[in-house]
Parts: C-alpha cells; sequence; structure tokens
C-alpha cells in the first residue's frame, strides 16, 4: 500500500512539475511576442530546470505580472499557484522636470534724455580764452611849495582796470583808464601862462575829466622761444617791447620815480601811437629791439595815419653785463613826436634823429647805479637844433625795510642847447633833482612821498627854482 502511495506521488510531483514548466514556457513566449526585448530559452532537462528554478519563478513573476497588466494573460496563467514574495520596495518618484533656464535678455536701453542744444562752439585749440582782471588805483596829491608854478594843492586820481585774456599763447591786454589830476605845472615864469613838460608827474597827463577809455590794447604773443612780439592798437608805448633799462624808476607812474623824467630816459617818450615791435634775444647777453607806432594812425586824413603822419621807430641793442646790470643803445626816428619831459622849445615836432645810451649797474643787493645820455638832432622851421638831456641815479632796494625804496635822481631835463637860422635855444640850464621813499604797507598798498627840485623850471633864466611836493598812494589788486 506504501508503496503504491509513493508511486502515485511521484507520479503527482512529474505531472505537477510538467505542468508547471509548461506554463512557465507559454508565459516567457507571451512576453517575447510582447515585447521582443528579451528571449527565453527554454530548459532541455528536469536538472536545469531544478537549478533555475527559483531564479526563473522570480524573473516570470515579474515580467508576467507587467505582461499580464499590458496583454490580460489567459485566466490558468494568472490561476497557477505561485509562493508568496516580498513586497518591492516602492519606486522613487521621478525627479521634477525643471523648466529650462530662459536666455538672459539685457534690459532695454533707456534713451538720455536730450539737454537743448547749446549754441555751437568753435572748433578745438581754434579760440580758447581765459580773461584775468587786474586793477590799480592811485590816489595823487601834489602841489609847487616854492617857485614860479601855481601853488594851489591837488588832489586826484589814476584808475586802470586791465582785462588780460590769453588766446591760443598770446595775451590781449584791453586796459581802461580815467584820470582826474590836472597839470600843476603851469606859469613856468611870471610872464607865461604855457605849462611845461619839465617837472610833470610820472601817472597824470593833465587831464582832469576822470572820463573812462580804452588807454591800451594790444596782444602779446611769442614768434619763438627768442622771439616775442606786439601788436598795439591804441596807446603802444616803447616799453611794450623795449627795456627802458630803469628797473627801480620806471614803474609806469605806480611805483619809483613820481616824476615822467626820472620814470624813463626821454628818448623812449618818441615812440608811442599804435603799431607793432618786436623783442628778439640774439644770445644770453644781448636782445635786439624793433619797433614802429603812428601816433595818429587812427586817422586818416591828409598828414595822419599810420605812415602819412606822426610816428616813432626805434632800434635798440640791450647787452647784459652781469645778475642785475645791463647797458642800452638806442636809436629813434621820429617825425612830430616829441620828448614828452623838458622845456616848451625842446618840444615842438619837426624831423628828429634821438640817440640814446643808458646803463643799471647793481653794485650789490642793498644798491643800485645808473643813468643816461640823451642826444637829438632836430629839424623845425628850417632850423637845425640840439637838444641834450642827462640823468644819473641811485636806488636803494629794501631801505628802511623790506619791500621798501629809496631813490635818488640828480639829471637835466631835455634842454635847445644850439640853433641855426634864427632857431631860438633855452636861456638857462637848469637842473632837476628828485628824492622819494616808497613804503611798502602790503602786497597791495604802498605809500611814496616824494619832492621835486627844479633849479631853473622850463630852463629859462627868468624863471626862479620850484619845489615840488607830492604824496602818491597806490592800491593794487
Amino acid at each position: 500500500m506504501n508503496q503504491k502511495l509513493n508511486w502515485l506521488t511521484t507520479i503527482a510531483c512529474g505531472i505537477f512539475t510538467t505542468f508547471l514548466l509548461n506554463t512557465t514556457v507559454k508565459a516567457a513566449e507571451l512576453i517575447t511576442a510582447s515585447t521582443s526585448t528579451e528571449t527565453i530559452t527554454q530548459p532541455s532537462s528536469h536538472l536545469i530546470a531544478s537549478r533555475q528554478k527559483k531564479r526563473f519563478k522570480k524573473k516570470v513573476r515579474r515580467r508576467v505580472k507587467s505582461t499580464v497588466t499590458k496583454t490580460s494573460l489567459p485566466t490558468e496563467s494568472s490561476q497557477a499557484p505561485t509562493a508568496p514574495e516580498p513586497t518591492p520596495p516602492p519606486t522613487p518618484p521621478a525627479p521634477p522636470i525643471e523648466p529650462p533656464t530662459p536666455p538672459v535678455v539685457p534690459p532695454p536701453v533707456t534713451p538720455p534724455s536730450v539737454a537743448p542744444e547749446p549754441p555751437k562752439a568753435a572748433a578745438p585749440n581754434q579760440f580758447s580764452t581765459t580773461t584775468k582782471l587786474q586793477g590799480q588805483v592811485i590816489f595823487g596829491v601834489a602841489g609847487t611849495v616854492a617857485g614860479d608854478f601855481s601853488r594851489n594843492t591837488a588832489f586826484g586820481n589814476r584808475t586802470r582796470l586791465e582785462l588780460k585774456t590769453d588766446i591760443n599763447g598770446g595775451t590781449l591786454t584791453t586796459r581802461l583808464q580815467a584820470v582826474g589830476l590836472g597839470a600843476y605845472n603851469q606859469n613856468p615864469t611870471k610872464a607865461t601862462t604855457v605849462p611845461t613838460p619839465e617837472g610833470g608827474l610820472s601817472w597824470t597827463d593833465g587831464t582832469t575829466t576822470n572820463s573812462i577809455g580804452i588807454d591800451s590794447l594790444k596782444y602779446e604773443f611769442a614768434l619763438s622761444p627768442q622771439t616775442q612780439m606786439v601788436v598795439a592798437a591804441n596807446a603802444g608805448a616803447s616799453d611794450d617791447f623795449a627795456d627802458t633799462i630803469n628797473p627801480y624808476f620806471d614803474g609806469d607812474g605806480a611805483s619809483g620815480s613820481i616824476s615822467a623824467f626820472g620814470n624813463r630816459p626821454s628818448i623812449y617818450y618818441t615812440v608811442q601811437g599804435a603799431g607793432a615791435g618786436i623783442r628778439h634775444k640774439l644770445s644770453d647777453s644781448t636782445e635786439l629791439s624793433l619797433g614802429y607806432l603812428g601816433r595818429n594812425s587812427n586817422t586818416p586824413a591828409v598828414n595822419n595815419g599810420l605812415f602819412g603822419g606822426a610816428y616813432g621807430a626805434l632800434a635798440q641793442l640791450t647787452f647784459k653785463t652781469g645778475e642785475n646790470s645791463k647797458v642800452g643803445v638806442t636809436y629813434t626816428r621820429t617825425l612830430n613826436s616829441d620828448l614828452g619831459t623838458g622845456s616848451t622849445k625842446a618840444n615842438v615836432g619837426g624831423n628828429s634823429n634821438n640817440f640814446g645810451v643808458q646803463g643799471s649797474f647793481q653794485l650789490n643787493p642793498q644798491l643800485a647805479l645808473g643813468g643816461w645820455a640823451g642826444y637829438t638832432q632836430n629839424q623845425v622851421a628850417g632850423s637845425d637844433r640840439q637838444i641834450w638831456n642827462w640823468a644819473v641815479t641811485a636806488a636803494a632796494p629794501d631801505f628802511g625795510g623790506k619791500g621798501n625804496l629809496a631813490g635818488l635822481l640828480v639829471g637835466q631835463e631835455p634842454r635847445v642847447t644850439a640853433a641855426t637860422n634864427g632857431g631860438v635855444t633855452d636861456s638857462k640850464s637848469g637842473l632837476h633833482i628828485e628824492g622819494f621813499y616808497q613804503i611798502k604797507v602790503n602786497d597791495s598798498v604802498s605809500i611814496t612821498p616824494g619832492l621835486i627840485y627844479l633849479t631853473a623850471p622850463n630852463q629859462d633864466v627868468n624863471s626862479t627854482g620850484a619845489v615840488i611836493g607830492a604824496l602818491r598812494t597806490t592800491f593794487s589788486f
């Protein structure tokens, strides 16, 4: 009986195994047909089936489950007994798909607000200007304390405003001036009321109206590092392009000498008006100055104009003889252009050849000596005349205080010494003796008291000596 049961059990196990293998093969064929991705090889023997039983069961169950879901396997396959298997871990959710980063788009460019267009400017470097204002005011008190000149004391002023404009490396100077101090040197003798240039002050021409006008209009520029040029349209002077070689006395009225004669050698007053001048450095110690100025150059009438009227032409060589010492030789050719100082007879126009020698020598920091001599050949009214002038000067810089200046001058203003064909001469040789002391109050203010003694006013034998006193206060800014 037991043997029959064992035999029946063996047959049942074989049948079950065969059924299970057939079911597995059919499931594999269904998977191959539906996915076309894998091929399952049917085992050839029970031994192979036994070794791979577990592996096939797991693999078949996964694929059968997937295939059944997609293709609805036969019921018998789904009802086949299977061993329980652990639940697979849940599949983690796919990471969220991030949208692609949009391209960076630059912000829209906002056009700048457009300002109103300014007036069209000149081309670069064509006309560039910088203007500076400089000013100078002189308060002056003057009068004659002895002699035949007017005894009334006068108080007046000279006011200057200068606009200095830099234009392409050159300087345009526009000077506005008003003068309000009359000529005090009236009545040189008891017999006359004609004023004389002798003893005239350096800061006034006798104008009393205080009218403001353009006193100087000039443009200075460099032709080369060694050559400077000036073009004057009004009130040009020789000192615009020539060294007057009188450093401590020539302050153009604002400083130094209180008289026009002591301000600079008389030969330089013969060249005034409108025109041009040039200053060329020949070497480190030699300089050449050339210039031409017409006194009535702005008048086109007959015997006027730039070349047809009164004029002065200058040529000068200046030699540097030391650190602060120099000598000059000057020649001017003039027509109806007077010396501006001296007697009335020495200033009557005509054709003139004027010669001058002047020098200044700095002996030490506290003392400088100088002087000049001038000779004029003059032709007027058919008479050939000879006119002489000279002076000796001494200056003491920083005398009595830093910036102060003491000055002394002894000389003879222009005087007619000889004349032909009935020409008149001056009857007496008179001296001009002057002393002044300039006190520097500060960088902007100076006060200068001074005295002038004329031994024979107007170089006239009939005149008596005159003492002229002046007090000048200069404000500069």
